[in-house]
């Protein structure tokens, strides 16, 4: 009870067995008082002459024992008054005869031998306590430990390892600071007793590694997390009537080899506390206690089991731990940890514990719910895990920064999660331990890398992309709202459309009508002045500078400095129900991203529309490109429509730029054109389903994105109806039939 434990913990590690070191031997009364090499280590009634007591009292500091840190001061004591008083041992293991504990020692050394696994046993021993000065080309005193050619071969001084013969190995009487010699690792806490008697077994046991670069022996051991799992053959064992499933067999296995008894059935209170406490993570009610206890039925217990497991106690119980795993928050971490809600995925994770989901539905739904197909909404939010990563909004970080952060996020859980593989090491460098390489990772990032995401977003809520979750009576209300809304469109339509259909009808003529002026509602000809001239009077006014005129593509056009800004008030006017067209010829110049076209409300909900240009590239000597942006907004980022152009348009030329919107409120209802022809784009965000209507005035020349405008815009013009292409293409060209037509007459 007193001595044993202490012996035990600090000492049987190198003094126990046929290998003992110093063949002093402490695991048995005959083998102790024989002492070893220095002699008898305890001296029955005298403590103080006993060498055991002065080697861990450090009477001699070169030879202090256990190595590593000191034994406590009241174990110490506990020794020597064990030996004071005679040194007795109880009848035990520990006092068979020599022959029988010789050979007991030597099965145990070796079933401890043949269990050890470098990788998992050695191998961290290693790299927390060796590697930094025993690895790689510049190895202290050419010892390399890394590799196990290259470690049976040793250093300057020799070979450090002798396979299968731990006493003859210099690697062992180095971290145990024998002959005179300074105990290894140097500047770091010595191995502690466990660690050096897995180091000296494994070294008996011919010091074994496993393939790797260095060590190309097809019969060595892979690392065992790559090794498929092997189902164990059950054990026989003699109590087998207190066995009631075959997981029983392995547990009274190990009691049996230990000469133990299983402990009585708990009472039926303690196993139903126990059970709850297991799957639901709540103790029993007194009610539920008692019903147990009446209970006598033979399945009573299972009978809880499954009514805990169908229970969402059981399914918040499981999902604890699968949340932290998948960093689960309802903030964004970043910045100011603002909110965020990503509850509905934790919910889905929720139930699928409840429900028992097959793990491989609950791996596939949650990794690419969202493109199964005809994917349920389920299925959708249950791709959320992917969404869990921190967000950025914070002003001056930038985008392309946290994008990238983002999809390295989604690699390293997901390699975390359902590999078991530190994956993020191999983000800068081929992984130093696991069969990862620099080029695997961004393979394997490419996947995570198609989110239509922006880097910095979340400041007003959940970031883009996300899903629309309407409870059950909103859904309710949705339906009616849109169905008196369609109600009186139609009733609107009948009194609008028939007086206008008559009126055409009586005025139709063959005279060709100029389209160029069809629901026209604002034309700017920018020949020197900010007049409108389409008849409703919304003339501009210069706010800021001085814009000149000069020579443009449709007489003469207006010049921006990045200095100049001019307001045009009210015109350009739409809502996210209106159908607007709008057209002008521009042509930017600096090296900058810049707002050339606005109308938008305060910062906080930017609401309105904007045009400007981004993701500069240089294209030649001082000549720069860049992409097209539109948006309209009601707030942003989280509802707003963005289209963005897939090429970019030179700085320096003319570009008629055309846009079209059918009022649909879709990013699909956007048509955008590039010198009369229609312009290929890529839709950012889609998620626009309120107003846009705003009093901010539209602006040119504004700073809203980057640097306010620079460069050259001519006649600008804006309709209250989509252009169809072929008008859009005679705008670009000039509008040729208008003038061959003014002709006939």
């Amino acid at each position: 009870r007193d001595v044993e434990p202490i012996l035990k913990a600090s000492c049987y590690s190198c003094h126990a067995g046929a290998g003992a070191q110093g063949e002093l031997r402490l695991d048995s009364k005959a083998m102790a008082l024989k002492g070893g090499v220095s002699g008898a280590a305890i001296i029955p009634g005298d403590s103080k002459g006993s060498l055991l007591v002065k080697l861990v009292r450090g009477e001699d500091p070169t030879r202090r024992m256990p190595p590593g840190k000191p034994l406590p001061k009241e174990r110490v004591d506990t020794l020597a008054r064990w030996i004071d008083e005679g040194a007795h041992w109880a009848e035990s293991a520990m006092a068979e005869p020599k022959d029988a504990v010789t050979q007991s020692a030597g099965r145990d050394a070796t079933a401890s031998a043949q269990s050890i696994n470098f990788v998992k046993d050695i191998e961290p021993i290693f790299k927390a306590s060796c590697y930094g000065c025993h690895a790689g080309e510049k190895a202290a005193g050419q010892l390399r430990l890394d590799a196990r050619e290259l470690a049976l071969k040793g250093g300057i001084s020799g070979q450090v390892i002798t396979p299968g013969d731990s006493e003859k190995s210099r690697l062992v009487h180095r971290i145990l600071g024998l002959h005179g010699e300074e105990r290894m690792p140097l500047k770091k806490e010595p191995l502690t007793p466990e660690q050096i008697s897995l180091v000296k077994s494994w070294i008996n046991a011919g010091a074994q590694w496993p393939e790797s670069a260095s060590a190309k022996d097809a019969k060595l051991e892979k690392h065992w997390a790559f090794v498929a799992p092997v189902r164990p053959s059950v054990p026989t064992i003699k109590g087998a009537g207190w066995i009631r499933n075959p997981i029983d067999n392995f547990v009274l296995a190990k009691l049996e080899r230990e000469n133990l008894k299983p402990s009585p059935e708990a009472d039926k209170a303690t196993l139903l506390r126990r059970v709850k406490l297991d799957l639901t993570g709540l103790p029993p009610t007194p009610a539920e206690i008692d019903s147990f206890i009446a209970d006598v039925s033979p399945d009573a217990y299972e009978k809880r089991v499954d009514e805990y497991l169908k229970s969402p106690q059981y399914g918040e119980r499981m999902a604890m731990s699968w949340l932290d795993l998948a960093r689960y928050a309802d903030t964004h971490g970043y910045h100011i940890d603002s909110h965020r809600d990503m509850w509905p995925w934790r919910d889905w994770v929720i139930k699928a514990f409840t429900r028992n989901l097959p793990y491989d539905q609950f791996t596939i739904e949650q990794l690419a719910g969202d493109l199964l197909p005809n994917a349920t909404l389920d299925q959708q939010i249950a791709s959320g895990f992917n969404r869990n990563h921190m967000i950025n909004f914070e002003g001056g970080a930038i985008p392309e920064e946290y994008q990238t952060e983002y999809v390295v996020d989604r690699v390293e859980t997901t390699s975390n999660v359902w590999m078991g593989l530190t994956m993020g090491c191999a983000r800068c460098h081929n992984h130093k331990y696991d069969p990862l390489t620099q080029k695997e990772f961004y393979q394997f990032y490419a996947f995570f890398n198609t989110v239509s995401e922006e880097g910095l977003d979340g400041r007003t809520g959940n970031a883009k992309p996300f899903l629309q979750l309407p409870s059950s009576e909103q859904k309710a209300l949705l339906v009616q709202l849109n169905g008196a809304i369609k109600a009186k469109e139609a009733a609107l339509a009948d009194k609008e459309v028939a007086p206008a259909q008559e009126g055409w009808e009586k005025s139709y003529t063959s005279k060709v009508a100029s389209s160029s002026r069809e629901g026209l509602v604002a034309h700017y000809e920018l020949d020197g002045s900010f007049s409108d001239i389409s008849g409703r009077y919304a003339h501009g006014r210069t706010v800021k500078g001085d814009p000149t005129f000069g020579g443009g593509q449709v007489g003469r056009a207006v010049s921006f400095d990045g200095d100049s800004q001019v307001s045009f008030g009210d015109a350009g006017t739409f809502d996210r129900a209106d159908k607007f067209s709008l057209a002008v010829w521009l042509r930017g110049s600096g090296n900058t991203p810049m707002s050339w076209f606005q109308k938008l409300e305060d910062a906080e909900t930017r609401r309105g529309y904007e045009f400007h240009f981004d993701d500069l590239e240089l294209v030649g000597i001082q000549k720069r490109a860049a992409r097209l942006t539109i948006k309209l907004i009601s707030r942003w980022p989280d509802n707003a429509i963005q289209l963005r152009t897939r090429k970019r348009l030179a700085f320096g030329d003319w570009h008629h730029v055309a846009l079209t919107y059918d009022g649909s409120g879709k990013a699909a209802g956007l048509k955008l054109f590039v010198n009369g022809k229609p312009f290929e784009t890529e839709i950012v965000q889609d998620a626009l389903t309120d107003s846009i209507a705003t009093k901010a005035e539209l602006q040119i020349g504004s700073k809203s994105l980057g640097k306010p405008f620079k460069g050259q815009l001519d006649d600008l013009r804006f309709y209250n109806r989509p252009l169809s292409e072929n008008e859009i293409e005679q705008l670009a060209i000039h509008f040729p039939v208008e003038n061959i037509l003014s002709g006939v007459t």
